[in-house]
């Protein structure tokens, strides 16, 4: 198989090895676009590890895959390559496909997957030349010899690559059940030979892909009415049905072919499917409503050939697996989906992804002629013991009658009707639904709306556009942008519709339509992990909703906690080993040298009663506000007060400055974005902060806060370091950004007062570093307008808590500068400081069992999450050891920093 896709393997074997070089160059030099390109090379290796073969083939003929290796090859080949580190590599034999290929020459390329190949199995010259090529790797990295710009872009591509179906990079139409199919399935003559016709109900399924099987054909899903007009009917019933229709022919380059020449289509197989013989697999059925009608419970499975529907006559896998059963009703329609059921998180993007990708699919199809609005995608229910469950499948629904066989034009060229794209619009307005889930309240089919309506609509829409609140799993510049092209009446000005020729320009315009509108919802999809959950979200049936509920990334408990439960021993005991602290400085030669925190929130209210005790107030030393400019603090929503009164009331051994990112929680995600990068450039360059707290996350890399993290970070010669909210849905999401980006994040996660991992605050591992939570669960703090506060539990929390425990530390070391010098002081403010130290005043959570911490004067055993690599983070134990070893550990982990090394 490697000998066929030479190139494809190599990009494969060598990149993750790539990756982690590039990732520590970038994090010595503080070069965010070679952690970028590490990212990138991560994740090309770990998508397309197990691809189909014509994904493969893709790759290999791609000018995009090769700019990458040639690309790397160069920058490589900066560095000074000894011919006794290096042995030849020969290039993968392609003798048996072509002598005439010529393949990019990649020698340092081709040397690094042998010798990796070589280490893996245990190879002592493997290991050697790996260990020598590593240091000349990073050598040459560290030179950034690299066009960035263009690197990216060819990842882009490539990523488009390997989510394309199977027909999409085709030149010919793409295939689908035409109409004339449907109208064998659907039509309906009486029996009787009475007048009148009947017609059964049809829904098209609509998937994310479709993809041909080794026969070159794609099937079809569909539901059809058992019963014609069975609206008139006393049970309404659904036949499955399966249509497999031909995709065009394959195309592949010839091997010795340019890269300019045309590539040649492949033979199509077995014309009539899978393991099926060409002769007597199909029949014709002269009536096929009557099998529609047989109520036989099984998948019934036709082949389009030509304009004629044939059905198969055998049983294969496929209908002998089919077991599925649905509900005897017409289903919901999308207006009510939204309405009745709780979708999980992620679901919203998804399905905004499918309905887009299927209106551009079939839209200069007759299925259009249907529309696409929350009246015509339609969910059915499925039978499962005895219970109906709903899952994200849409449908497109289609009462097909004669007159839906009339194709009505796509632009409405009617003078006065400024968008004159009636269905593009219709589209915006369902995604807007998904991301929001309001009703619009736009009735009746795109086609039919006039000038007034259609005017009305989009400009309504554009103002709800820019004041709604998105769901927090759609809250993506790339959602918002799509929804905007949608509402845009000049998306096609460089394809306009001719009246004379309707299919002019008609392929521009679908490849614009996919440029910007479906594109940026996949790359969504991709660049959040998204596209790895499809299969699970169809089979995770789908909770009825309860009541309303914000998305936001903590819960808040609403209910005001009574005074008598407001002390915690938890807390109380951090705040007296803090009081210890501050005396036990004492005249050290850094007493007049206090320690920075930032905190980035919602802001910060005054008047609540954690600023009550005299001098706690000018603990805060600076604040800025990001969102409205305003020169006294404000926090209209409480998030931020909450934190912050928390860190005065554990008397935290830190001056603290507040930066108000977000009005609200629900808005600590795309809007405030950039505000939180100028607040990281804010805190690391003039305020020169030590540690950063951040109580939210994105599911989606942020280019601008990343970078002024690696900015801050270079700017305080590495001297600081960012605490993030990890996730508050457990393992049924990944850890968030900026908790996911490695150093110089430390991840939170959340705790009960025993140190026993929260299973919602405690999401899965990420990479093979150990990870920290603390106490996240129902923490009481201060919220403006409530005396006696509220309790908040998630990461978010936990990560203010996090710091102070590490500046703790600090405090105690600068107490005694006979054994912890400035250097000493330095290190401990470095992620891999703060990493360290907090490693070595825990224990690893599968054994803890015998841990012991000061709580309320008793020693209590602490309860841990079965897991590994998760340490609890408390100082209590920590402080309970005698000087001398509580020194001996800090110095310890000190000497595991890389810079002690």
């Amino acid at each position: 198989m490697e000998e066929q896709y030479p190139l494809f393997y190599l990009a494969r074997d060598t990149f993750p090895w790539l990756s982690d070089q590039a990732t520590k160059t970038a994090s010595q030099k503080a070069d965010p676009r070679l952690g970028t390109l590490g990212g990138r090379l991560r994740i090309f290796a770990k998508e397309f590890f197990q691809i189909p073969d014509l994904q493969k083939r893709r790759f290999e003929h791609a000018a995009s895959l090769e700019g990458i290796l040639l690309q790397l090859e160069t920058a490589l080949s900066s560095a000074p390559f000894p011919d006794s580190s290096v042995k030849h590599a020969a290039k993968h034999d392609t003798a048996s496909t072509s002598s005439a290929r010529q393949l990019p020459a990649t020698p340092i390329l081709d040397n690094i997957a042998m010798a990796l190949r070589e280490a893996e199995n245990d190879g002592k010259e493997g290991k050697r030349r790996l260990s020598i090529l590593k240091a000349l790797a990073r050598s040459a990295l560290s030179k950034a010899n690299i066009d960035f710009e263009t690197m990216f872009s060819a990842f882009d591509d490539c990523s488009k690559i390997g989510h394309e179906d199977d027909f999409e990079l085709e030149e010919t139409p793409a295939p689908k059940p035409s109409s004339k199919h449907l109208d064998d399935i659907a039509g309906y003559e009486n029996p009787q030979g009475q007048s009148g016709h009947g017609r059964h109900w049809a829904r098209l399924r609509l998937k994310p892909s479709y993809q041909a099987d080794e026969s070159n054909q794609i099937p079809f899903d569909m539901l059809f009415s058992v019963s014609p007009n069975p609206a008139h009917t006393p049970q309404f019933l659904w036949q499955d049905v399966q249509i497999l229709v031909q995709a065009p022919p394959r195309k592949v380059r010839q091997p010795g072919a340019s890269a300019d020449a045309p590539m040649e289509p492949t033979s199509g197989g077995n014309q009539l499917g899978s393991g099926i013989p060409e002769s007597d697999a199909y029949e014709r059925v002269e009536t096929l409503c009557e099998l529609i009608s047989s109520e036989s419970g099984s998948l019934l499975s036709f082949k389009a050939i030509g304009d004629q529907l044939m059905v198969l006559r055998e049983v294969t896998e496929v209908t002998s697996r089919h077991s599925v059963q649905h509900e005897p009703s017409p289903g919901l329609h999308l207006g009510q989906f939204l309405s009745n059921f709780e979708m999980k998180h992620g679901m919203r993007p998804v399905l905004a992804y499918i309905l887009a990708k299927a209106f551009w699919k079939y839209y200069d199809s007759d299925w259009m002629n249907m529309g696409m609005t929350k009246d015509n995608i339609y969910f059915v229910g499925e039978i499962i013991e005895d219970e109906v469950a709903y899952f994200c499948k849409p449908y497109l629904s289609a009462h097909l009658t004669p007159e839906s066989r009339e194709k009505a034009l796509e632009c409405q060229q009617v003078v006065g009707m400024i968008h004159q794209y009636p269905r593009v619009l219709a589209l915006g307005i369902v995604l807007f639904e998904i991301a929001t889930g309001q009703q619009f309240g736009v009735e009746g089919h795109p086609d039919q709306w006039g000038p007034k309506m259609v005017n009305e609509n989009l400009r309504k829409l554009q103002k709800l556009l820019l004041s709604c609140e998105f769901c927090e799993d759609c809250r993506y510049p790339r959602y918002k942008a799509a929804v905007s092209r949608c509402l845009d009446p000049t998306l096609f000005k460089n394809a306009p519709f001719n009246l004379d020729e309707p299919g002019e320009n008609l392929k521009r315009r679908r490849s614009i339509l996919y440029g910007e509108v479906v594109d940026p919802l996949r790359q969504l999809i991709v660049g959040t992990g998204l596209d790895s959950e499809l299969d699970r979200f169809e089979q995770t049936a789908l909770s009825p909703r309860s009541q309303p509920r914000p998305a936001t990334g903590v819960t808040i408990v609403e209910t005001p906690i009574p005074a008598a439960t407001k002390f915690d021993p938890w807390l109380n005991n951090i705040t007296k080993l803090n009081r210890t602290l501050r005396n036990g400085r004492g005249k050290s030669v850094a007493n007049g040298i206090p320690w920075k925190i930032a905190i980035l929130d919602t802001g910060y209210d005054g008047t609540v009663p954690a600023f009550d005790p005299p001098g706690r107030s000018s603990r805060i030393k600076a604040w800025k506000d990001l969102v409205s400019d305003s020169s006294h603090p404000v926090d209209t929503d409480g998030h931020g007060t909450h934190l912050l009164a928390l860190l005065l009331k554990l008397e935290c051994p830190a001056d603290i400055y507040v930066a108000r990112v977000a009005e609200s929680s629900l808005t600590l995600g795309k809007l405030a974005e950039n505000a939180i990068a100028e607040a990281i450039r804010i805190a690391a360059k003039e305020w020169k902060v030590d540690f950063v707290s951040l109580s939210f996350g994105f599911s989606y890399p942020v280019e601008a806060i990343r970078d002024a993290i690696a900015d801050a970070v270079y700017s305080k010669g590495g001297a600081i370091t960012f605490f993030a909210a990890s996730n508050n849905e457990g393992f049924n999401s990944n850890e968030m950004f900026p908790a996911s980006l490695g150093a110089p994040v430390i991840s939170v996660r959340g705790t009960n007062r025993n140190g026993a991992f929260d299973s919602t605050y405690n999401p899965a591992l990420s990479s093979d570093e150990s990870v920290f939570g603390t106490l996240g669960v129902d923490v009481v703090s201060d919220w403006p307008g409530v005396n006696v506060g509220r309790s908040m539990s998630g990461c978010s929390v936990a990560t203010p808590i996090a710091a102070t425990i590490a500046a703790m530390l600090l405090e105690y070391a600068v107490a005694s500068p006979k054994d912890f010098n400035s250097e000493d002081l330095r290190l401990m403010r470095t992620r891999r400081g703060v990493f360290e130290m907090f490693k070595g005043i825990t224990t690893n959570s599968e054994s803890t069992s015998n841990l012991v911490c000061y709580l309320t004067g008793n020693l209590t055993e602490i309860g841990v999450h079965a897991g590994d690599r998760r340490y609890y983070v408390a100082p209590f134990s920590f402080f309970k050891l005698s000087g001398a070893v509580q020194t001996a550990r800090l110095i310890a982990a000190l000497g595991r920093h890389p810079e002690r090394r």
